[in-house]
């Protein structure tokens, strides 16, 4: 059983995140395997009006939340919920609100327009089995919104699909019917907080014959623990896999992984009242969470109070995830928000999960039915790749603290992490740590998909629609992303996470060259050439692609991936290659390739000299060889509480500059990466 973190100490503005409103517990279905109807705990709320809602919304802007999430019950129910919604969307917050579609069609123009993501509920096509699981006659008119939001062009709408043992043999329906309306379907699992999750209860039975609750929404004193996790059954794990590269169909990869690997009877890694708070119908704090209600704080004062309150404090820090009913908890919008925060395995499989889904969404559903994809190749290719991360990576040791993105050891020699391969500086874990979560890691196979996504596959797309590029040119690279994808993966776990050195490189290295080779033929003269060509001469560079195959990607203008390019170079290339990649990059850029192979601390010849020291960074760094363990965590965690969220990415950046002062120091803390290498110039 992983060791219990520390608590955290205070829900200070900035750790706080998330907000899940539950801005009425009413509803209009009757849903087997929803509690919110069936449980007298969450009867006769008084329910916020317009204003009292917005001051809600400010409060909680004002503790950091950036992201809320509209639920219930019913939302629409709400008597405001249009000017609820709109004023949060003002206030610049991420805003997700869920209906049944039942009642929603006179707030689709007030609604749809001002969220980000509006989920509609659809299990079934058929109109018996849809009164079955809901309780209500009503798949008609969740149909008729679900169409006419379409119709309005919103690439927002976002099918939700709880696949059970009762509609398993309707996912192929209902995936033709989002193909048909072009509009994904994220297909789910049910979430665990009562037995028997995959199983859709009868919905005549009440919540005292479920045993939900026993007196005022408490749950009995010595109510058993979960002896086992009852397993998403194989049957519809299975099924739904296949749909992994399918057009239109959303999976989350992470979440099925966490499940698989969930320890029953530990405590969980929940993030409920830690970065996400859960605001009840009345503008009370719901605790410990949504699921677990039994406990709550009213809105008597201003939030930023309430998240201090003595019994706030005391049931996130000693009840969130260490109740009985917390273990074997599967409920994705509080447990999912934690894996963001540890660089694991799960971690790495939400990356895959959520780059499918935005290359899937952005770039090939747009294209479909036109698109030839080799679905039985791409899921041949991401089981092996499964493989791989499941059974050569090592499974690193939770960090010593909830603070940190993952656990370190500092020893004699140096830094080291268990999931990534060498030597690590202090200015590297400093520089990661500066960044709120994982998704800003230096060591990390997501970061240059996040560019093909972010800026290569929009700017081609962009030459296609003002005729610099041929419409079959573009057609063919968006096919070839899946595979690209996970040709990357594999090339990059090889070459930089622990335990890579046991796979083979050759044919992912192999597709990755010749997609950047041609992607680059495709280029006009235009400035988005330009940044095209860095990006993918980056991951040439990372991947250490021989150095006179990238010969046509050289770039000559600074980029801001420049750095991290370099340094990447550092750690894996050949001695005897470095001048021939610092020939690939801008002069300034590549001047510790230069240096570093001359074996001289002076400018190489066509550059200009050294920037002078950093030298707020060089006090920060002064003390690196003398820090012991807690020393080492105490200042990685003292920084990033201190530095403003808006000072923090300069600070990386300046950071990964002054560890490329010394680049003889990152060939050495590279070694590992390059078995068959010989001693480095200049090196010690």
């Amino acid at each position: 059983m992983p060791a219990r973190p520390t608590p955290m100490t205070a829900s200070s503005p900035g750790s706080l995140q998330s907000a899940r409103f539950y801005i009425t517990f009413r509803c209009n279905s009757l849903c087997g395997y929803c509690n919110v109807w069936q449980d007298d705990k969450f009867k006769g709320y008084h329910e916020l009006s317009l204003e009292r809602a917005c001051q809600v919304l400010d409060q909680l802007h004002g503790l950091g939340v950036r992201y809320v999430d509209f639920t219930g019950g019913e939302p629409v129910l709400h008597p405001h919920i249009d000017g609820i919604v709109q004023y949060a969307k003002s206030l610049g917050m991420t805003v997700e609100i869920t209906s049944n579609g039942i009642r929603f069609a006179k707030h689709i123009d007030a609604i749809v327009p001002h969220v980000d993501t509006m989920n509609v509920s659809l299990d079934t096509l058929k109109p018996e089995r849809y009164r079955e699981i809901r309780g209500v006659p009503t798949l008609d008119r969740a149909l008729d919104v679900i169409r006419r939001i379409g119709a309005t062009g919103a690439r927002n709408l976002k099918l939700i699909c709880v696949v059970t043992r009762e509609n398993v043999d309707e996912v192929a329906d209902l995936l033709a019917f989002a193909q048909e309306n072009r509009i994904s379907m994220y297909f789910s699992t049910m979430f665990e907080y009562f037995e028997e999750q995959d199983t859709v209860r009868d919905t005549n039975r009440t919540a005292r014959k479920l045993k939900l609750v026993e007196h005022n929404g408490k749950p009995v004193a010595d109510r058993p623990a979960r002896q086992t996790l009852v397993p998403v059954d194989d049957i519809i794990a299975d099924r739904l896999m296949t749909l992994l590269h399918q057009p239109f169909a959303v999976l989350n990869l992470h979440f099925r992984k966490y499940v698989e690997s969930l320890d029953p009877f530990a405590p969980t890694d929940c993030y409920a009242n830690k970065r996400i708070l859960t605001v009840g119908p009345d503008g009370r704090l719901v605790l410990p969470c949504y699921h677990a209600f039994d406990n709550s704080l009213e809105w008597d004062r201003d939030l930023a109070q309430l998240v201090q309150d003595e019994e706030f404090l005391r049931v996130r820090d000693e009840e969130v995830g260490h109740r009985k009913e917390c273990q074997g908890c599967t409920v994705f919008p509080y447990i999912g928000l934690s894996f963001s925060y540890r660089f694991d395995k799960t971690f790495l499989y939400q990356a895959l999960s959520e780059e499918i889904t935005k290359l899937k969404t952005r770039f090939v559903d747009p294209l479909h039915p036109r698109t030839v994809l080799p679905f039985d190749e791409l899921r041949r290719s991401y089981l092996e790749l499964e493989r791989l991360i499941d059974h050569s990576l090592p499974v690193p040791r939770p960090p010593a603290s909830p603070d940190l993105l993952y656990h370190f050891d500092v020893t004699p020699g140096g830094i080291s992490s268990e999931l990534t391969a060498g030597q690590m500086s202090l200015a590297e874990v400093l520089s990661d740590h500066l960044h709120e979560d994982c998704w800003g890691i230096q060591r990390s196979p997501h970061l240059w998909i996040r560019l093909v996504y972010n800026d290569l596959m929009p700017l081609l797309r962009d030459l296609t629609e003002r005729g610099g590029l041929a419409p079959e040119d573009y057609q063919h690279t968006v096919e070839d992303l899946y595979a690209v994808q996970l040709a990357w993966w594999r090339a990059y776990l090889g070459r930089y996470l622990a335990g890579g050195e046991t796979i083979d490189t050759t044919g992912p290295v192999d597709v990755l060259t010749r997609f950047l080779l041609r992607t680059n033929t495709l280029l006009p003269e235009a400035p988005e050439s330009v940044r095209i060509r860095q990006v993918l001469l980056h991951a040439g560079c990372v991947l250490g692609i021989a150095p006179q195959t990238l010969a046509p990607l050289a770039v000559h203008e600074d980029f801001p991936e420049a750095a991290l390019t370099v340094k990447h170079i550092l750690l894996i290339a050949a001695d005897t290659d470095l001048t021939r990649y610092a020939a690939l990059l801008p002069a300034r850029s590549a001047e510790p390739l230069h240096r570093l192979a001359t074996a001289s601390h002076t400018s190489h010849p066509g550059t200009e000299d050294i920037e002078p020291e950093d030298t707020e960074v060089a006090r920060l760094l002064e003390d690196e060889d003398s820090l012991d363990q807690t020393a080492t965590e105490h200042l990685v965690t003292s920084l990033r509480a201190a530095t403003p969220q808006d000072r923090r990415s300069a600070l990386a950046a300046r950071l990964l500059a002054h560890e490329l002062r010394t680049p003889q120091q990152i060939r050495r803390r590279g070694k590992a990466l390059r078995p068959s290498a010989t001693a480095p110039a200049g090196s010690e």
